[in-house]
């Protein structure tokens, strides 16, 4: 088995705790280190996931665990990949974009293919020697799905759900809509109409705003790409952890305080900008899209206490949050 690394998104941890498993008990018995979600940018081999993913499924309160954890709210800004996503124009484009960077955030290959009928995405390992843990499966198929449902405001109905595992838990049939069935493959089959129906949180600013950095990553060339670019993309991930140091920020990006600082003044801009627009940007986009409570926004943004949200977006956009709303429902 490949020995590459992957990195985990450190906010797994608080999804795993949130639907009460000990993310100690599961690193313990994935013989995993128990500081791992402490690490700046958490990474695991194929195998040491596969483990990590065998263990919650032992340790699950129960066979619904990953439906919990698939529909999770605000999932979907788990991650600058799945953001992006999101804010496709529909579940076509979702699909394409998930497929193309799902390698950042784990080892899956997520295969999108079409017909005049259906669209069907299909999950594997990238050696597909190697089989997918069933929880693993589970979570993914319910997060898309979940996904594609909240964009759309849309209850959907897959036309297939098939798994090599026997996902005959009725919770999965009364999720879906259908039971899923036992195969050869991990697919996912909608319909093309469904497939096409239009995201309401489709966002091309934003898309724009994540793609740079999205491909860079995947081609590890730092060429002609900027550091402001790089700077919001690692604040994107922070945030939501109150990280929003110039110091974490630069450990995360490799270099230290001092150089990150010259070469944003060398684009003309500090770090101090950088993280207010990103602030900035993020709380209009969940206000005009996802309707949010300020304390939650708040929290997404890093922000300690709800007042200090408040006055920060009053100066960004002069007005207060209850005048912003009204003004975007009117």
């Amino acid at each position: 088995m490949s020995n590459n690394r992957f990195i985990i998104d450190r906010k797994f941890a608080c999804l795993i705790e949130n639907v009460g498993i000990s993310v100690v008990q599961v690193l313990k018995m994935s013989d995993l280190p128990e500081d791992l979600f402490s690490h700046q940018m958490p990474s695991l081999t194929v195998a040491e996931y596969i483990r990590f993913m065998e263990a919650l499924k032992e340790l699950s309160i129960d066979d619904s665990t990953p439906i919990r954890i698939g529909t999770m709210d605000n999932l979907e800004t788990f991650s600058p990949p799945i953001f992006a996503a999101y804010c496709s124009k529909n579940a076509l484009t979702c699909m394409k974009r998930i497929s193309t960077y799902k390698k950042l955030i784990g080892p899956l290959v997520f295969k999108v293919s079409e017909n005049e009928k259906d669209i069907t995405l299909e999950i594997t390992f990238e050696n597909e020697e190697y089989q997918l843990p069933e929880f693993l499966v589970a979570i993914e198929m319910v997060f898309l799905v979940q996904l594609i449902r909240n964009a759309t405001q849309t209850c959907i109905i897959p036309k297939e759900v098939m798994t090599r595992y026997k996902l005959d838990n009725n919770n999965y049939k009364k999720f879906f809509g259908i039971r899923p069935k036992k195969g050869q493959r991990n697919m996912l089959r909608i319909s093309k109409e469904d497939a096409l129906r239009p995201f309401t949180s489709e966002n091309n600013a934003m898309w724009e705003y994540f793609e740079p950095e999205l491909r860079r990553r995947l081609s590890d060339l730092d060429v002609n790409k900027t550091y402001s670019d790089r700077v919001r993309s690692a604040l994107i991930e922070l945030l939501p952890a109150g990280e929003d140091s110039i110091e974490v920020v630069s450990s995360k990006l490799g270099c230290s305080k001092r150089t990150l600082q010259r070469k944003l003044k060398n684009e003309d801009t500090t770090f101090q900008k950088q993280l207010n627009q990103t602030r900035e940007l993020l709380a209009r986009y969940y206000l005009d899209n996802l309707n949010m409570k300020s304390d939650d926004i708040a929290y997404l943004l890093g922000y300690q206490d709800l007042n200090s949200f408040i006055r920060a977006f009053h100066v960004w956009t002069g007005m207060t949050i209850s005048e912003y709303k009204n003004k975007i429902n009117n």
